[in-house]
């Protein structure tokens, strides 16, 4: 449980640094984020509201990378997560791992630095290469024959210019000397390690509003930075190790969610935090791409479309023209009016992208994948469990406003659900009104 003392410093949080990691909560959160996700402080501030114990189970049907199961875990409360996006179930499996010996892993670390100095001597690739005498490794180095290679394939559905040459060069070097390693645990370690130092130093990838294209960087030092960031996994891992998994992340799509918990579990989630995607033209895969592609998670375009299949319905770039979901939502008279607007604008400004005429389409099949997560969600929940579903109103369509928590309340409680609450948890600037709109929170209650 969170002390009084500590709600009273999360709630005084200023709204320019509420969605920002507080330094108190860096350990294993830091590990890999999505720049989209939530701060470890909202979970505490709701595991404190719900009065949420280790006695109880917790959900997160969107999880991320981990914001939410990382935070129970360290409070020791048994949780589940749920991801349809690979990299970030990949990352959230191995942020709520606490079964490796952090012993073994400076060893391999040692063998992982003096193996990629030696392969960047032989091809010729300069960096900062790190003093031997601070690793004891007595794993002998391998110095690869040749460079690995991304597939014609892969690098079609990496977009141009987010990461140079050498720097690719480089980090498909380190992620060949780390696929050496033999424990699997110890290999995925380190290969989240290696997505942290691709989006933060070999990538040429910013993130503001959007995912966009910095300028190119030539060639980059790698090899301290993955050690420094390795270095402090280790400590991390050292510090928190707890000697039971209390977590299970599961890889599936929160729309049946029947299809991604066991039947045991039916009546006995406690509490639900979470933050499912908003309507807008974020594209949630695009994100994550470059490390997705870089590791192996997404291999082609069909991949890429598969994983996007099982994704909530929530931009221009993830409707299918087998999409069903607005179907759950077509009595809605205040969703469908809604819709029904964004197209009357979009005519009105001849507008007719091929995007833009999905935007009424997004409205529909978003509520209606959320109809259907709700309603699968129901019956694992117990009696009186409370949720608290983090979403944020929008103005992305012709900048028509959408009060995303309203019209998702409304949908809750046409499933038997009872609205507690919705609570201001930031406001953000919207780049297309140069308006701040509501980051709210929906705090719903299962009733039977």
């Amino acid at each position: 449980m969170i002390s009084a003392n500590t709600q009273t410093s999360i709630t005084n949080i200023e709204n320019g640094t509420k969605n920002k990691l507080q330094t108190a909560d860096s350990p294993i959160h830091s590990w890999y984020q999505f720049v989209l996700g939530y701060p470890p402080h909202l979970v505490q501030q709701y595991l404190s509201k719900f009065e949420i114990t280790r006695h109880n189970i917790v959900l997160d049907p969107f999880c991320g990378t981990g914001t939410t199961p990382v935070e129970c875990m360290k409070c020791h409360i048994p949780n589940y997560g749920i991801e349809a996006n690979r990299m970030a179930f990949f990352a959230s499996t191995v942020k709520t791992d606490l079964s490796i010996d952090p012993s073994f892993l400076s060893e391999e670390l040692g063998f992982i630095s003096k193996s990629a100095e030696l392969s960047f001597k032989r091809f010729k690739l300069n960096d900062s290469f790190p003093l031997i005498s601070e690793f004891d490794s007595n794993k002998k180095p391998v110095a690869l024959d040749e460079i690995p290679s991304l597939t014609p394939e892969q690098i079609k559905i990496i977009p141009a210019g987010f990461i140079s040459d050498k720097p690719l060069q480089k980090v498909l070097i380190l992620k060949a000397i780390i696929n050496e390693i033999e424990d699997k645990k110890i290999r995925n370690l380190f290969t989240l390690s290696l997505a942290s130092l691709i989006v933060r130093r070999a990538g040429n990838v910013g993130f503001g509003p959007e995912v966009y294209r910095k300028p190119a960087k030539p060639d980059v030092d790698i090899l301290n930075y993955f050690i420094s960031n390795s270095n402090q996994m280790i400590q991390d891992l050292a510090n928190f190790k707890n000697g039971r998994n209390i977590t299970q992340i599961i890889n599936g799509d929160s729309r049946n969610i029947a299809n991604c918990l066991d039947s045991t579990l039916l009546g006995k989630i406690d509490c639900i935090i979470t933050s499912p995607p908003y309507p807008n033209e974020k594209d949630y895969t695009r994100s994550t791409r470059l490390e997705s592609v870089i590791l192996g998670f997404i291999q082609d375009k069909k991949e890429l479309r598969s994983m996007k299949e099982n994704l909530l319905r929530s931009n221009s770039r993830n409707i299918f023209i087998n999409d069903k979901d607005s179907e759950y939502v077509k009595e809605f008279s205040s969703i469908g009016n809604l819709a029904n607007e964004i197209e009357e604008k979009r005519i009105s400004l001849n507008k007719d992208s091929g995007f833009e005429k999905m935007y009424h389409k997004i409205v529909r099949h978003y509520f209606g994948g959320m109809y259907l997560h709700l309603k699968s969600l129901k019956p694992f929940l117990s009696p009186n469990a409370k949720l608290a579903y983090v979403v944020g109103d929008q103005m992305s369509f012709f900048q028509t406003y959408i009060p995303t928590a309203d019209l998702l309340g409304e949908v809750a409680k046409s499933l038997g659900y009872h609205i507690i609450d919705i609570e201001l948890w930031r406001t953000r600037y919207a780049t297309a009104t140069s308006r701040r709109i509501n980051e709210n929170v929906l705090i719903l209650e299962n009733t039977r």
